[in-house]
């Protein structure tokens, strides 16, 4: 026969030899075709084969030749992209379809309904998984519905969406209602005629951390911080304790937040409410007159009685000396002027000697009754803010030389400063604007690191100070002590919110039992930690999403009025510019089209992160410009901004 010609067999098995495999990530386009993104290549995908594939989809191809152009033929799926997916329900010609909820995936999908007693509607919302591939069947993709979400119009799908796309809860863990204090034979010491307060957000019910003071006629202090004491109602790997493992966090979205712990825990049993007695674990630290905190803690078992419930906006009206109906008696209000002094003192000593951050707005979402954003509040760090974080940051330091010293294990947050990997970016960056000592063992040491930040502040210029943090790692959980370079300090531990933290829960016990001989406490693995930053990070995009989700509705009626804002520049690459708009926090993106039509006379430098046209620098990181808005894409909840100026 033609096919067992030994000649034929032999062209065969060299042409196999032969070819030229790549493997990459498939990029889509909005216009049919798409292309292979490899470590160092991209290679065209016709329209043909890409009706069988999806963005983000790793495959292997053959690079082949047709004429003076090659292209990528598409040989095997490596990995899927979809696997479990967001979707909405589609019906065409009486067939069900989903399409995934992903800006460049629009492909409809065939389904079959795995839900009993739930009638599915066009635009509704589905967690769906991908049972069939048509790179692997030849035929089409398909999919099986696993979960429903809401339906079309739900005004709160922007988080169940959001929650259950990644995983997430959308309710408190099971609440069983009524819960007993394992620890009633643990020795706490009375602490109730001690006037603690707590300083929280006039909603907050989950109230954590209560203070006391005390100053001496030297001038130094004694804090004392209480912490609710949830471990002492929750058994260590009980259900619960497991739930808030996999939980890790308390989720706090725009308008919404989903507790770690049930709500009788996490807002009655432990939250430490005024006039109420609560059992706690209390540090007393020893702050020395120049600010400088003693990290010897004493720890203790107690109980407390909160002797007032004070709002941070109505302490920082008081204290800065503003109308206000806020009328404390006479021992809270000596409370919270010594408070008040502790925390200018101890900022002071922190920025002469440790590292701080810089103050940013932060943007207040304020939800009508259906769920819609009503309006967008700017809040900035006040004065009662700052007493609140001197005061968990002295605790905090504190604990993570208590836990690295005793057990040398715990929950730490640490962070390393510069990336090694960049190091010679650092050094040429440094050198641009001044800096002497660019020797690797001092960029990459903490005191290097503090130097290095202090000499940024001290030029007052955002634009090298953002250029700076883009050489910087990011802050990571370890359970093994290690310093924590922005903030410049030894050891940083948090115990200060075990309502909404597993790692401060984890703390709470191993310094128990160095309290109670007979506590006995796990200490934590690699795969705890694991989950923890991967829950911290997964968080921060849900509230990333449920803004953006919120914004692009919230903006239409200024996009219509054509309204200027001003906004500031946060990222520039050669597609354009990222940037914030400064009266409400919203993201927007201006393409590069929009600023030079000829594409020839653009240049980005990446190094400096300045976007230049004909050579001549435009536009830099940090820069504040005007613009309007030009679009909004509801179904990728993107925004499109244009230049006003």
């Amino acid at each position: 026969m033609l096919f067992d010609n030994p000649v034929l067999q032999q062209l065969k098995k060299s042409h196999e030899e032969n070819k030229q495999l790549k493997e990459g990530i498939v990029k889509a386009t909005d216009k049919g075709y798409g292309f292979l993104d490899t470590e160092k290549e991209t290679y065209f995908i016709p329209p043909a084969p890409m009706r069988n594939l999806f963005h983000g989809d790793r495959i292997q191809v053959e690079i082949i030749s047709i004429g003076d152009k090659v292209q990528a033929k598409p040989v095997k799926l490596i990995t899927p992209f979809l696997t479990r997916f967001v979707a909405r329900i589609s019906y065409k010609d009486g067939f069900l379809y989903i399409i995934p909820d992903h800006p460049a995936i629009k492909i409809p999908i065939r389904a079959k309904n795995r839900l009993k007693n739930i009638t599915l509607k066009n635009g509704d919302w589905v967690i769906a998984n991908l049972t069939e591939h048509a790179m692997n069947t030849g035929k089409y993709h398909m999919a099986e519905i696993t979960e429903y979400i809401t339906e079309a119009n739900n005004p709160q799908a922007p988080w169940w969406v959001t929650l259950r796309g990644l995983a997430l809860p959308k309710e408190p863990p099971f609440d069983k209602g009524e819960y007993a204090c394992l620890e009633e034979s643990y020795p706490r010491t009375d602490l109730t005629h001690l006037p603690f307060v707590t300083i929280d957000s006039e909603k907050t019910k989950d109230m954590d951390d209560a203070l006391y003071i005390e100053k001496f006629n030297d001038g130094s202090f004694k804090l004392w911080v209480a912490i609710a004491d949830p471990t002492a109602y929750i058994a260590e790997d009980d259900n619960l304790d497991k739930e808030a493992s996999v939980r890790a966090f308390s989720i706090y979205l725009p308008g919404h937040d989903i507790p770690m712990l049930p709500r009788t825990l996490s807002d009655d049993l432990c939250s430490l409410r005024e006039n109420t007695v609560r059992n706690v674990l209390v540090g007393s630290i020893q702050i020395g007159a120049d600010g400088k905190v003693d990290e010897n803690i004493k720890f203790d078992l107690a109980i407390i009685k909160s002797q007032g419930k004070l709002i941070y906006d109505k302490v920082s009206d008081l204290l800065e000396g503003k109308e206000t109906d806020f009328n404390p008696s006479p021992e809270v209000l000596k409370q919270i002027k010594i408070l008040e002094e502790f925390s200018v003192i101890r900022f002071n000593y922190r920025a002469k000697n440790t590292s701080i951050f810089k103050d940013k707005p932060e943007y207040e979402f304020v939800l009508d009754e259906a769920g819609a954003l009503k309006e967008i509040k700017i809040t900035t760090r006040r004065v009662a803010n700052k007493i609140v974080e001197e005061a968990m940051i002295a605790a905090n330091t504190c604990a993570g030389r208590f836990l690295a010293t005793t057990f040398n294990a715990g929950i730490f947050n640490v962070h390393t400063g510069f990336d090694i990997e960049k190091i010679s970016e650092i050094k040429e960056f440094l050198t641009e604007i001044g800096y002497s000592n660019i020797e690797d063992a001092h960029l990459l040491s903490m005191a290097g690191f503090i130097a290095v930040k202090r000499y940024i502040d001290s030029l007052d210029n955002p634009y090298y100070d953002a250029r700076l943090r883009k050489y910087q790692v990011y802050a990571q959980i370890s359970p093994t002590p290690a310093s924590h370079f922005g903030l410049g300090l030894d050891y940083y531990a948090t115990w200060t919110s075990p309502i909404r933290k597993f790692g401060d829960m984890i703390n709470h016990r191993l310094i128990k039992s160095a309290l109670i001989s007979s506590a006995h406490p796990k200490i934590p693995n690699s795969e705890t930690i694991e989950l923890m930053n991967a829950a911290k990070k997964i968080n921060r995009v849900a509230e990333r999403n449920v803004k953006d989700w919120l914004y692009v509705k919230y903006l239409e009626p200024y996009m219509q009025n054509k309204t200027v804002f001003e906004a500031e520049i946060f990222e520039i690459s050669r597609g354009g510019l990222r940037i914030r708009l400064l009266e409400n926090g919203a993201g927007a993106f201006i393409p590069a089209s929009f600023i030079c039509k000829d594409r020839k006379l653009i240049n980005f430098d990446q190094y400096k992160m300045v976007f230049m046209i004909n050579g001549e620098v435009r536009y830099k990181l940090t820069d504040t410009i005007k613009v309007s808005i030009a679009s909004i894409n509801y179904e990728t909840r993107s925004i499109v901004a244009q230049l006003e100026e």
